[in-house]
């Protein structure tokens, strides 16, 4: 007997109370014009607050309800200190420390971009602003760092040493210069607000040119509110990849890095790895060379409000490595070169509420080695390939999602782990090349959704032997449960395991 046929059909009634209902059907054209509206509006996207704003226009259309925006902000003070010391120093000494925390991966392409110098700057304690550093180093004879008509310029690697601040703030403009192999490197406090970063490499050059990137590792801590990003970093470089923090290790931080109404274009990449409580609130991601924004082995996290627009490369949004119990809400992806939202890595607990994922070349929405994963109130719309992609998954609840006019199918499930569970409750899947398509699966729960304008291909794959059952289930009773389900995912349980963590 083939897997296929293995699969058993049931349906279950429940009272009406229990219904939920789904997304309402807006009309094709509103959304095409939605979503074209957003593409000519690329400058009010570089604006804080864009991102929520966007999302409840296009979650408008089909009567969802957008995602809260944040209560309360973070309140970050201004640090304080004593005076800072700084000195010329060997860069080799700051990448050797580097590489205890990242390995020395891709560490050859910033060696090399140094021409064969080891001098560097080094921040070794107290706090500082660009300005004073700027100051201080000429006062001493320190090469490598200029300030002329406002704008800094550096020319060889800076290095902020654990128990060291550094303070580029409103009006600031650090300029890092590629051909010297400049770069930023932060194992204390940088505190960024309203300055503005960048290299002087073209949108235009080759990936494989050295880029400057600025890199927080170790015990390092980042804050970084309404400043601007340009031009750093190498895509596919990991940890210098554009604009970093990596506190994973032995002597991680233990203060949460936060990243609040900044807008980064033409970036590698930017990500926050191995850091719990981080923040990505409000930013701006535009043109990103690789995947906008990681979120690697992050703990009780948050990505809320971002913009994420044209990214080149991988995946506007991805959160991998085992992150556990992070919000991803209010999110506007749109108009990428690969997946919209990808996760991955085996996390766990994530919760993807009220986003839009709109017009992005590959697959809207793609789930891989995840499980406790909750879909919710998410607009997944007009992408080139599937709307949701659920592959090697665990638990899944997807709920009051509109599925819409996807190339692909709006869901597809491949793969599903021993004993997983997926339920599908009280969507819109519409205008989509197929309703739902999928293979090798364990169990799945339909209950209230609407498919009425995805007819005739509702149902593909292993889906496809129950369309007839599914369809007779949805005349005799509005309110059932539709289950298909093999041998082996009748102890399913994965919903109190989520409980349990």
């Amino acid at each position: 007997m083939t897997r296929a046929l293995a699969h058993l059909a049931t349906v279950v009634l429940i009272s009406a109370s229990m219904a939920q209902a789904a997304p309402k059907l807006a009309d094709r054209s509103a959304l095409q014009a939605g979503i074209a509206g957003l593409q000519q509006d690329a400058t009010a996207m570089q604006v804080q607050g864009f991102g929520y704003d966007a999302v409840a226009q296009i979650a408008g259309l089909y009567g969802l309800t957008p995602a809260p925006r944040p209560q309360t902000q973070l309140d970050v003070t201004l640090p304080v200190g004593d005076a800072a010391k700084i000195a010329a120093g060997d860069t080799q000494i700051a990448l050797t420390q580097l590489s205890i925390s990242e390995g020395t991966n891709n560490q050859l392409r910033v060696q090399q971009a140094q021409h064969g110098s080891k001098a560097g700057i080094f921040i070794s304690a107290g706090v500082i602003s660009l300005q004073d550093l700027a100051t201080a180093a000429q006062a001493q004879g320190i090469a490598g760092i200029a300030m002329a008509d406002g704008v800094v310029t550096l020319s060889r690697p800076l290095v902020i040493w654990q128990g060291a601040t550094l303070l580029i703030h409103p009006g600031d403009v650090l300029q890092m210069q590629a051909a010297e192999g400049a770069f930023l490197l932060n194992f204390g406090q940088l505190d960024l607000r309203g300055a503005t970063l960048r290299s002087n490499v073209a949108a235009d050059a080759p990936e494989s040119q050295y880029r400057p990137f600025v890199l927080t590792s170790g015990s390092g801590q980042v804050y970084a509110e309404a400043n601007q990003f340009q031009a750093l970093g190498m895509a596919d470089l990991g940890p210098f990849a554009g604009f970093v923090i990596s506190t994973q290790g032995l002597f991680a931080s233990t203060t949460p890095s936060v990243l609040r109404g900044n807008q980064f274009t033409d970036m590698g990449g930017v990500a926050l790895i191995g850091t719990k409580g981080a923040q990505a609130t409000q930013n701006a991601f535009l043109a990103s060379r690789g995947g906008a924004l990681t979120l690697a082995q992050v703990g009780q996290g948050a990505a809320l409000g971002n913009v994420i627009y044209q990214t080149k490369a991988g995946a506007g949004l991805r959160v991998t490595a085992r992150s556990k119990d992070m919000l991803v809400a209010g999110n506007l992806v749109l108009g990428g070169q690969g997946n919209g939202i990808q996760v991955d890595g085996g996390s766990f607990g994530i919760t993807l509420r009220g986003n839009a994922v709109l017009d992005n070349a590959q697959t809207g929405l793609a789930a891989k080695t995840a499980s406790c994963l909750s879909v919710q109130d998410n607009v997944i719309a007009a992408n080139g390939a599937v709307g949701l992609r659920l592959t090697k998954t665990g638990y899944v609840q997807v709920t009051g999602n509109a599925l819409v006019n996807n190339a692909g199918s709006a869901i597809a499930v491949g793969a599903q782990l021993t004993k997983a569970r997926l339920d599908l409750s009280g969507n819109l899947l519409a205008q989509n090349q197929i309703g739902l398509t999928g293979a090798a699966l364990q169990l799945v729960t339909l209950r209230d959704n609407d498919l009425s304008a995805q007819l005739p291909r509702i149902f593909d794959g292993e889906f496809a032997q129950h369309q007839a059952a599914y369809l007779t289930a949805g005349r005799t009773d509005h309110a059932a449960i539709f289950q298909i389900s093999s041998a082996a995912a009748q102890d399913a349980d994965f919903a109190s395991i989520c409980a349990q963590e």
